[in-house]
Parts: structure tokens; sequence; C-alpha cells
């Protein structure tokens, strides 16, 4: 069976279904297999042109019947390069890992619960961003260690709840938390639509709100320690909107990050596009507005509008304010292939001091499988 297993998930990695593709399903049990490959072209101000893995990924997950309405549930996503703040970001191939794990149950009347290294409610929230590069206007869509639940639909609207694990160790204070933005114990909920209003129109809306122990590190880089009595709590939310009518999609959303107790965090940041690299801040405000238009069925022109305002705990240091813009198009050969060219501008000014810009422009392909 083994021999038969390898064969069949070869065949899957050489498929082009965009959908999972069944490697085994026998006596109540199922397992399948997707993935993508996705490269860039990247020119950025002050960088060379490099070539870029930008999320490629292999996906397994295991299905397994209970009863005819209750199914436990498992999956492993693995990736192959340093993400994109790595100083190795640029090294194809680098970082073989276990990116998420989890497992769980499906209720085909109630929901799925997992357990894991995994997604979570924030990561439905949907995103006013039709790019393949530049990334939706989310703060906090993953954790290290969550329970997560999301509810099936009931007239087009679910709930979903999420518990975060953090540090178990109490010795010595320690705290639950720590500097990492998917970590810390906490909590998290979240609301949903997804429905048709007409034949032409189409909304999805979503909102959720996490809170998140955090610690100062009163250690060192090498020798981290994290107490109780310098932890602070971390509030992350949002809200977004997406509205397609017949050929036109359009999308607005809202990002909102906040630590207690005067403290500040690098884990509430601007969007990829410009962030703030190694500058904590106290509260953060951000937003996107997109839109999109299918020219044809297989392409589309689109653009997307970002700004925010950082504040620090002193309130005497001016508040940072972003904005940025980007156009692009693609050319999709099926709904498991497309290319992609994409360009923009970014910018942070600060009470009139010198701006910290950015540029880009990508040329990119995804394949999916």
């Amino acid at each position: 069976m083994k021999k038969t297993l390898i064969a069949l998930a070869v065949a899957a990695l050489a498929s082009s279904a965009a959908n999972a593709t069944v490697v085994y399903q026998k006596d109540g049990t199922k397992i399948d297999i997707d993935g993508r490959a996705h490269f860039e072209l990247q020119s950025a101000k002050n960088k060379r042109t490099d070539l870029h893995d930008v999320g490629s990924r292999l996906r397994v997950r295991a299905y397994q019947d209970l009863t005819d309405r209750l199914s436990a549930y498992g999956g492993v996503e693995l990736r192959f390069s340093q993400g994109k703040y790595s100083d190795r970001a640029d090294q194809i191939g680098s970082n073989l890992r276990t990116h998420r794990m989890y497992a769980g149950f499906i209720h085909k009347d109630i929901g799925t619960l997992t357990f894991g290294r995994q997604l979570h409610l924030g990561d439905h929230i949907p995103k006013a961003n039709y790019t393949y590069e530049w990334g939706g206007n989310v703060l906090f869509d993953a954790h290290k260690k969550a329970a997560t639940f999301m509810s099936v639909p009931f007239g087009g609207v679910r709930v979903a709840a999420d518990y975060y694990f953090g540090n178990s160790n109490k010795a010595n204070e320690t705290s639950s938390g720590n500097a990492n933005w998917d970590e810390g114990q906490g909590y998290g909920v979240g609301l949903y639509y997804d429905g048709k209003l007409t034949d032409d129109l189409a909304v999805r809306f979503g909102s959720g709100f996490t809170e998140v122990t955090q610690a100062v590190n009163t250690g060192t880089s090498t020798n981290p320690i994290f107490l109780k009595q310098d932890e602070f709590k971390l509030q992350r939310g949002g809200i977004g909107f997406d509205v397609t009518y017949k050929i036109v999609h359009l999308g607005f959303d809202w990002a909102y990050g906040k630590a207690t107790k005067g403290k500040e965090s690098s884990n509430i940041n601007f969007q990829d596009v410009l962030p703030l690299s190694g500058t904590p801040v106290h509260k953060i405000n951000r937003y996107q507005v997109g839109l999109k238009f299918d020219v044809t069925e297989q392409n589309a022109l689109y653009s997307a509008y970002y700004f925010g305002k950082a504040e620090k705990a002193d309130t005497t240091i001016a508040d940072y304010k972003m904005n940025a813009w980007m156009i692009g198009a693609d050319h999709r050969f099926n709904k498991n292939v497309a290319v992609y060219l994409e360009g923009g501008k970014a910018k942070i000014k600060q009470s009139g001091a010198a701006d910290i810009k950015n540029h880009r422009i990508i040329t990119g392909v995804r394949i999916l499988f």
C-alpha cells in the first residue's frame, strides 16, 4: 500500500487540479493533497532584481469518518524557503519546515474544531486585496499553538472562537507570553457573512477581535527573559468587506492594534508595502481600499490604496503616517496557473521629517495543484 500511496502522491503533484486531489480513500478514510508553486522576480528600492519563492507549499490532509455526520480531521503543511522578512528570504529552498500542523473534528451540522499550529479566525476576514504580493490588511491571522472553532453557515452567517495557548512555564514568575506576533496566551472571537443578494450581486463581510498576552524582554536576544511583571495585553482586530457586481469587485478593510498599559509592540505595524522595521508602536489604525475589473474570463486589472497612522506611547512623539498605492494585471491560463505584473509606491511621514520610501515592480507566476 505504501508504494501505491507514493505513486498516487507523485501523480497528484503533477496534476493541475485546483481542488485537493484525493490520493487514498477506503473504509471511511480519505487522504488528499494540494499546494502551490509561487515565484516572483522583484525589483525594489535599494535592491537588485532577484528571484524569490513567495510561499510555495505542499499540504496533506487526512479524514476519518466516525459517524455519518462526524469526522476526525488532521493536516500538515510544508514550506520550503524562508519568509519574506528573513535576511535569507532570497535563498530558495533554504528552510524546509512544518509550517502548520493541526488536528480536530468536523461536524456537518455544527462546524470545525481544530488544535495545533494553524491559521485562525483572523484569516477569514475578507481582505480588500486583489494582488498576489502585497498582502491583506490583517494584523493577526495565525498562531503556533491554538484551538480554533468555525461554525457552519446559518443563513450565510458564521461565528468563530479561538483560544491561544501561551508559555506553560510558571517558574520564577515567567510570563505566559513573549515578544512573538504568533504566540502568547489569549482568545479571539469572529463574525462573518457570505451570500448572494441577487444573481449579479454578492457580498462578503467579516470581523474579529483578539487579545493575547505579550511581555517585554528584559534579557538579551540570545537569552530572552519574559516575566509576569513585564507583561501586557496586545489587542488586534478589524473588519473587512468585499462586494462583487458582475465583473467589478470592490473591497474595504480596517485593521486595529493596541498594546495596553502604555506599552509598545513591533507586532502591530504597517502593511508589507512599507513596514516600520524595528520601530515598536503603541497603537495603529490602518486601512485598505481595493478595486478589480475582470476584463475577460482570463484577464483582470486591479488596484489598491493603503493608508494608516501609528502612535508611540510617548504622546510628545509625532505620529507616523503611511500611504501607498499599487496597480496590477494578471492573465489566468486556467483556474490553476496565473502570471501577473504589479507595481507601486509607498511612503511614511513623521512630522515633516524625511520620508521613508519604497517602490516595487514585480512579475510572478503562481501554479496551484
